[in-house]
């Protein structure tokens, strides 16, 4: 859950840069170039759909305290195995294996933790919504030949804030939810255990941590996209230099 709308966002915005990097390169043939400008809007359109369908459905299943799926982080830990001897091949001293994440399906969740992994579905939905939405509304103004104005700019810069501060601010949430499913669904204050055993922790299972999975993607993304709009913002300040200048030569002539 908390790798499925950085995962689909960079899928959706590498597919929208191949697209219009092909534009770019057909910007003298203006039949291919919008056929291309085209096709990424339709792409566009498509992975906001399947993010904005997927976020909603997540919200509708954690408000409607449905079954949900929880990647819960764990202290390190291996399961143990009857005592063996001759294994082959004896891979001990080379491998270090270690679970550090339970996949925890629960229903019944308190308002609190399902509300928390709503919020942070919502807010990690919105954030690839709004980049995708400035994508479709530069596709409009390219096929429209007025690709550069002020509001395409300040679009630029709120979607490349949205996706960087939104993502990190969703990751935030899910993983805060994503510790108190574990607190209400793998919590022991207590057993008794039958017979002699030894277990590796305090308990025989999996004892909770609380750690918040960071996908950095999605802000050196961000990061590009604003190097793009100032990039375009320097382009449209030296061509209205230039028809300043222009415009003087001219009245000169």
């Amino acid at each position: 859950m908390s790798i499925l709308f950085p995962s689909l966002l960079i899928l959706c915005l590498l597919g929208v840069l191949v697209v219009l990097g092909i534009a770019y390169a057909l910007r003298g043939r203006a039949s291919s170039a919008g056929g291309v400008l085209a096709f990424t809007r339709v792409i566009a359109w498509i992975g906001l759909i399947l993010i904005s369908g997927s976020a909603l459905i997540g919200i509708v299943t954690a408000l409607a305290n449905g079954e949900m799926n929880v990647q819960v982080p764990v202290e390190p830990y291996w399961p143990q195995y009857p005592s063996v001897i001759s294994v082959t091949p004896d891979h001990a001293g080379t491998v270090h294996s270690e679970i550090t994440t339970v996949s925890v399906t629960a229903t019944n969740l308190s308002f609190a933790t399902r509300g928390l992994l709503a919020a942070g579905m919502l807010v990690s939905g919105l954030a690839a919504v709004a980049v995708l939405a400035a994508v479709i509304t530069l596709c409009n103004k390219l096929i429209s030949a007025k690709p550069f104005s002020g509001s395409l700019l300040r679009m630029g810069r709120l979607s490349a804030g949205a996706l960087a501060f939104g993502t990190l601010l969703g990751q935030t949430l899910t993983g805060i939810g994503a510790y108190r499913v574990g607190e209400e669904a793998l919590r022991v204050d207590g057993y008794a255990s039958v017979g002699e055993q030894e277990f590796p922790g305090s308990s025989p299972w999996p004892e909770l941590t609380f750690s918040i999975n960071y996908e950095f993607g999605p802000l050196f993304m961000a990061l590009a996209i604003l190097v793009v709009v100032e990039l375009v913002n320097a382009g449209m300040r030296l061509a209205r230099q230039n028809e300043r200048l222009k415009h003087d030569t001219d009245g000169l002539v």
